[in-house]
């Protein structure tokens, strides 16, 4: 395969490009962190009310469904997203259902009502996220 010949002046303007879409893109793949945080506090409120009994579980299910279409119809309007992005989003997404599970099963069989279950519980399924926002954060 032949090269073309690029004079320094191309090459320049190249890289000057490059970088300029660089700081684009990890500017506009801000979102994600916010995306993260909201996320991670939907999960928290929807998981305490869970411990409430049948009216909080309505409320929980609400609410967490307002929180998942809000943020599916503004992740899906974000223009770019960072390297890596899927696996990265599959991984929080895993490790919420793991300890959302977690936290659920024995708290509807076992604790119903018992804020010393589902508040601690409640913290660590948001944690996820919450890590996640500030690991993307730092990039």
């Amino acid at each position: 395969m032949v090269m073309p010949n690029i004079d320094a002046e191309a090459a320049g303007a190249a890289l000057t490009r490059a970088e300029t879409l660089q700081r684009r893109v990890r500017r506009r793949s801000r979102w994600y962190v916010r995306y993260l945080q909201i996320y991670g506090a939907g999960a928290f409120v929807a998981t305490l009310l869970l411990g409430l009994g049948p009216r909080g579980v309505a409320a929980s299910v609400a609410v967490w469904g307002a929180v998942v279409a809000a943020l599916s119809a503004y992740a899906v309007r974000q223009p770019v997203s960072r390297h890596g992005f899927a696996r990265r989003h599959a991984m929080i997404i895993a490790s919420w259902a793991v300890l959302y599970a977690a936290v659920l099963m024995p708290g509807v069989l076992w604790f119903e009502g018992e804020l010393l279950w589902w508040l601690p519980g409640a913290v660590v399924v948001s944690l996820p996220a919450f890590l996640g926002a500030r690991l993307e954060g730092r990039r």
